[in-house]
């Protein structure tokens, strides 16, 4: 196989394993920075533990999906490199949050005021993060991906849900969904008054297909069910390739690592009365004079609250629980859940969040409060939940490199 070493190379299919690996990237802007966080200390445990720095994320993972700002980072750890013999994966995940951290402020320029009523288009013109995908991605297509990648969207002209899958551009019926990888992150991360709806087009066979697109929130903001359905659709046309599922709802022998970007604290978290929002306007459900959204931040978080819920539930059933790892921040601020606040200190805090999550016991949804609840002992942190990951990832790699060698 290509690679300086056998860590530093792609995985070997499926067909030659025992556990199924998806990594999976939550929507919410800014706060990027937080999974972006938590994937680099990931990465670098995988380099500690395999002894080699150039290991990267992608290598370790059957599939990568992401939503929005999700969706975006998922891009990133799949890109290829421009080297046609040693082709690996183009980012580091520290460069990922260099890219939050350093560029920031030009996507969302800071104190950008939210915008009167009236005015007509998105707080942000968007043109800035256009144009850095588009030079960093260059022509790379969703079938170059290093490693299989699924990332929702909405399309408003369709009114439904678009999922760019690897899966599914490998089908002839699909191949309209090939297209840049630059253009399916702007069309992700697209969010409804705060940045520009995207239009673009894929050219197949001689067929110019449409897309008129806004942030995969709407449909997954929490992208991990799609990627388990992805699978699930692959299982049940090819089981063989998928020795470790019984059924295309086996997820005894699937292991998912779900990153969030992040919720406010409990403490911080001032809802209303029915009182209040029935004396609100059409307008006031859209946005608040301080800032809120109420109807997209309730359709929203509700909508991710509820996947956490039921993904745990099934993986529950399976006497699975322990193979789905969310990995979520719930300490924000309010200031710091703005997806958009780009304010140097802000931007600190989100990395100082992130790292004090790492360090902070591991939590699950209580299915009835749907608050984050600690399970295990104090010293069950999430670094240590995380390197027990790195070391099932290697173990699974290497395992699969053996079958693969032996079968070639």
């Amino acid at each position: 196989m290509a690679g300086a070493s056998s860590s530093a190379s792609k995985l070997p299919p499926p067909s030659t394993g025992k556990l199924l690996t998806v990594l999976s990237i939550d929507g919410g802007g800014i706060r990027g920075l937080i999974p972006a966080v938590a994937l680099q200390f990931l990465e670098e445990e995988l380099q500690r533990i395999e002894g080699d720095k150039s290991v990267r994320i992608a290598e370790y993972f059957d599939v990568i999906s992401g939503t929005s700002t999700g969706g975006l980072i998922a891009a990133m750890l799949t890109a290829p490199n421009d080297d046609k013999i040693n082709n690996r994966p183009k980012y580091t995940a520290e460069r990922i949050t260099n890219f939050y951290r350093d560029e920031g402020q030009q996507i969302f320029p800071p104190n950008t005021p939210d915008p009167p009523i009236w005015k007509i288009g998105p707080k942000h013109d968007g043109e800035y993060l256009h144009s850095r995908l588009k030079q960093e991605l260059g022509s790379i297509r969703l079938a170059h991906a290093f490693t299989k990648v699924v990332i929702p969207t909405f399309d408003i002209m369709r009114i439904s849900p678009t999922i760019f899958s690897s899966y599914k551009v490998e089908q002839a019926q699909y191949k309209y969904l090939n297209a840049l990888l630059s253009d399916i992150c702007i069309a992700t991360s697209a969010a409804p008054t705060i940045l520009p709806a995207y239009h673009f087009e894929v050219e197949t066979d001689n067929t110019l297909t449409e897309f008129d697109m806004i942030d995969g929130g709407l449909s997954a903001g929490n992208p991990t069910l799609v990627a388990l359905s992805e699978i699930g659709q692959e299982r049940d046309k090819n089981p063989e390739l998928y020795p470790m599922m019984a059924s295309s709802d086996d997820y005894s022998n699937v292991l998912v690592v779900s990153l969030g970007c992040g919720v406010q604290a409990a403490s911080h978290r001032p809802g209303f009365s029915a009182t209040t929002v029935n004396g609100w306007t059409l307008t006031q459900w859209a946005r608040l004079l301080n800032g809120r959204r109420p109807l997209t931040e309730f359709s929203y978080d509700g909508a991710m609250d509820t996947m956490d819920y039921y993904i745990f539930s099934v993986f529950k059933a399976h006497n699975a629980q322990n193979n789905y790892l969310r990995v979520q921040a719930d300490n924000l601020t309010p200031q710091m859940a703005i997806m958009d606040n780009t304010d140097s200190r802000n931007l600190e805090n989100l990395v100082i969040c992130a790292n004090q999550m790492l360090d902070a016991q591991v939590k699950r949804v209580n299915p009835v409060t749907f608050e984050l609840e600690p399970i295990g002992d104090e010293k069950n942190t999430y670094r240590k939940a995380l390197t027990r990951v790195a070391e099932t990832l290697i173990a699974e790699k290497k395992a699969r490199i053996g079958v693969f060698a032996s079968k070639n």
